[in-house]
């Protein structure tokens, strides 16, 4: 079910904070024409936790309908509750969708361990008729999907793969290693998509393919050809403007770049705040450097 480049789109927004739908139709169409195996809709980039379940519905059902059929759309259907989570993964499927992303639930953090955290995704996958993957995103949530649970896990007939964003090379390894073997293991960002290649991955789903799809997807077409060389010159000249659009100044900046490459990146929606002067030519000297932008 999953392999490929996957990119968690941005959602752009007007000056007044609604859904730029006539933005998101063109940066849709640029996806489009690029390699990437499928889009992540409503994931962190997408600022999703800034949306109305309303608009979340709205938005995946516009995404599903104005891409193309011969790729993937998975959609975030976190919730906190397990039975809206289903609710809202079972109404993606229903308009479309080719699989749901989970995060953990996260609010009660000191309850979720991990008898509390099996049950709750294998619920979920039960009851979803499209395949689950799960995101782990400690940095977020705080809380960190470890090797183990994801092993058992991954023994789910439903729950086919995982985005691992924690940075953490060696359970990504011990993920690898120890799930079950149609169970895809994608890296969660471009610093260190190569050595998670290298590993065994299937693909990533990245931030940085918003802004330079085919960069990432030339990447992993070096590594699978047997380019070593020339794949690890990439990843070390993708690290500066990845970090800037990730950890560095996140959606904000991740925006800002999509504006200056011809994208349609928007605002980003309170109380997440568009980059200031000096922040915004950071963004474009490193677009530069990375020779993206002339």
């Amino acid at each position: 079910m999953f392999n490929g480049i996957y990119t968690p789109v941005l959602t752009p927004f007007t000056r007044n904070e609604t859904i730029d739908y006539e933005g998101m139709a063109h940066n849709l169409s640029r996806w489009a024409a690029t390699d990437l195996s499928g889009i992540v809709v409503l994931g962190s980039n997408g600022e999703f936790v800034y949306l109305t379940q309303e608009e979340k519905e709205a938005l995946a059902a516009f995404c599903i309908s104005h891409f193309p059929k011969t790729k993937k759309v998975i959609v975030g259907t976190s919730c906190e509750s397990t039975l809206e989570t289903i609710r809202f993964s079972n109404r993606m499927a229903e308009l479309g969708a080719d699989a749901v992303l989970v995060l953990p639930p996260h609010y009660y953090t000191g309850s979720m361990n991990e008898s509390v955290l099996y049950q709750y995704f294998t619920d979920v996958a039960d009851a979803c008729p499209v395949p689950v993957m799960l995101y782990n995103m400690p940095a977020n949530t705080g809380l960190n999907l470890g090797s183990a649970l994801v092993a058992r896990l991954s023994q789910h007939e439903n729950i086919q793969g995982i985005k691992d964003t924690s940075g953490n090379i060696v359970q990504l390894a011990e993920m690898i290693r120890d799930a079950a073997p149609d169970f895809a293991v994608f890296a969660g960002n471009a610093g260190y998509l190569l050595p998670a290649l290298s590993l065994g991955a299937q693909g990533a789903t990245l931030a940085l393919a918003n802004i330079l799809p085919q960069e990432c997807c030339r990447l992993m077409d070096l590594f699978h050809a047997g380019d070593l060389e020339e794949a690890r010159q990439l990843q070390l000249k993708m690290l500066a403007i990845n970090h800037l659009v990730t950890r560095g100044k996140g959606v904000s900046a991740l925006k800002t770049a999509a504006d200056l490459l011809g994208y349609t990146g928007g605002i980003p929606r309170r109380p997440l705040v568009p980059l200031q002067n000096e922040e915004a030519a950071l963004v474009a000297d490193t677009l530069r450097i990375y020779g993206a932008l002339a």
